[in-house]
């Protein structure tokens, strides 16, 4: 059961990050430009094709992430467990600062 908790945390996480998120050095807004996503005035952002507009849903990136995740552990839990943890660790840094 810790292992799923620890696994879907990161699989948010990440998918957070990818859609709304800045991220280290501004990783993750360079990655929705090459994929094009594009932003209004307002900054709302805007898929200019599938990719894009897939990346910038949570809902629908979380998908491809969670099955990126479970292959990992499929294929090497152990390893797959360690790498999660830090995002898992970060989700819910960011779910108790979202309470408090």
């Amino acid at each position: 059961m810790l292992e799923f908790v620890v696994l879907a945390l990161a699989t948010w996480r990440i998918a957070s990050l990818l859609a709304q998120e800045a991220g280290p050095f501004d990783v993750f807004p360079r990655l929705r430009k090459v994929t094009g996503v594009t932003y209004d005035a307002d900054g709302v952002p805007h898929g200019t094709g599938v990719i894009a507009e897939g990346i910038t849903c949570i809902w629908c990136n979380s998908m491809w992430v969670g099955i990126v995740v479970a292959l990992a552990w499929w294929l090497a839990p152990d390893i797959a467990f360690w790498l999660a943890l830090p995002f898992a660790l970060s989700a819910c840094a960011v779910l108790i600062d979202g309470v408090t």
